[in-house]
């Protein structure tokens, strides 16, 4: 089978969860495919970036081919907002069924089905959430035109599903929920080394060369990682930062992690004016690599997000063996339910409360240190890239049919 995937969203240099589900689903959908006979040919576009490093090396898979296109993105997505061309699978080839890894502008011949995964529906439900710019883009590209037009769904948890449901109004019968899964190095023993193909073993920093290369405080402190823009609640992680140390003269720091998203300014500025701002670290992006040390260097580690599609931060800090407080909400009560302290994410005084509890309960911290190590075993990405190839294949069966 002809597999095309759309990957230009991965020129933008970020690396957010749509990339991070992108860069860990794709190897492994390469590798069963390999089995099954199925061949995959991605679409790159960049005018300025050619392929990131780790893309290039998925072209050593004997399955895989990419068309690397240059054309300036602005003008690529224009025509195909305005005029509906060119259709991007002939830009490939003949192809069997296209699969979008995130929503994008897209135009797709009318006799290719495709497959587009929905990670959340954020910018429907929280739109105050999105600056001008992101709403306007989520306007043109038209999710909801997009999830009528594709064969299939996949969406990241229940909860998106149901949401995809309810405000586009889609059958769930076209929908499919398939959870993600853990990199590897959250799941295995330190001395683990991530190998891909063509590239030399690495390892991750430990805890030393961690703190040193981030320059991080001193532990103890309370960790949170991910991007940093309003969704993610995390003034409201520095107001009950500041009542948890008001209250408990405690010696934690707090350490921000994450690249900036939009709207981050806001965030530093809180920073600033907090009285505790000497104890409030932004250390910026974390290297996937390095990830699984910082989790496990933290004593809790808190994701308060208004809205997840899926949240997996908070699920590699449990893998890691760091308790977990986050939103008892959307999709991360569905994913972490009673594994994690959950919380009102419009309440900073109740999670100040729960930090208090977290760090000062022995029992608390053992039980949730011991569910949680052995619950994040559950999810991988083998069992992600099988779900996810077998709604390809039946979704390519409409077009097999046809012929």
């Amino acid at each position: 089978m002809r597999i095309g995937i759309d990957i230009r969203h991965l020129s933008n240099r970020k690396h957010t969860g749509v990339e991070e589900y992108t860069c860990n689903l794709l190897p492994v959908l390469f590798r069963l495919g390999l089995r099954k006979g199925d061949r995959f040919f991605l679409l790159y576009n960049s005018f300025r970036h050619p392929l990131p490093k780790e893309v290039q090396d998925w072209k050593y898979y004997p399955n895989v081919e990419i068309t690397e296109l240059r054309w300036p993105s602005k003008i690529l997505n224009g025509l195909l907002w305005l005029i509906k061309k060119p259709y991007l699978d002939r830009l490939i080839g003949d192809l069997d069924v296209l699969f979008f890894p995130n929503i994008a502008f897209a135009s797709v011949s009318p006799s290719v089905p495709f497959v587009t995964t929905f990670h959340d529906l954020s910018y429907v439900i929280l739109p105050n959430l999105f600056n001008a710019y992101r709403r306007f883009w989520h306007f043109l590209v038209n999710p909801k035109y997009l999830a009528e037009r594709s064969s299939a769904i996949i969406t990241v948890s229940q909860s998106t599903a149901a949401d995809v449901n309810q405000f586009f109004k889609i059958s769930g019968e076209k929908i499919h929920s398939i959870y993600l899964g853990l990199d590897e190095i959250f799941l295995k023993s330190w001395d683990f080394r991530f190998q891909t193909p063509n590239r030399n073993k690495l390892l991750p920093r430990d805890e030393r060369g961690v703190k040193k290369y981030y320059n991080l405080p001193n532990k103890p402190f309370i960790l949170y990682l991910g991007t940093l823009e309003p969704r993610k609640n995390i003034i409201s992680i520095i107001e009950a930062f500041e009542c948890f140390k008001l209250k408990t003269r405690s010696s934690h720091k707090l350490v921000i992690a994450g690249a900036p998203g939009w709207s981050y300014k806001k965030i530093f500025q809180r920073a600033k004016l907090s009285p505790f701002k000497k104890s409030i670290c932004f250390p910026g992006p974390i290297h996937n690599l390095d990830r699984p040390t910082l989790y496990k260097m933290a004593d809790i580690f808190v994701f308060p997000s208004f809205l997840e599609g899926f949240g997996l931060p908070p699920l590699e800090a449990m893998a890691q063996g760091t308790p977990v407080i986050c939103s008892g909400s959307s999709s991360l009560m569905e994913i972490l339910g009673s594994h994690a302290l959950l919380v009102n994410p419009y309440d900073a005084g109740e999670l100040a409360w729960v930090m208090e509890r977290a760090v000062s309960d022995s029992s608390l911290r053992k039980n949730l240190i011991r569910k949680g190590i052995s619950y994040a075993q559950n999810f991988n990405w083998e069992k992600t890239a099988a779900a996810t190839l077998g709604v390809l294949h039946k979704a390519a069966e409409t077009k097999m049919d046809e012929k």
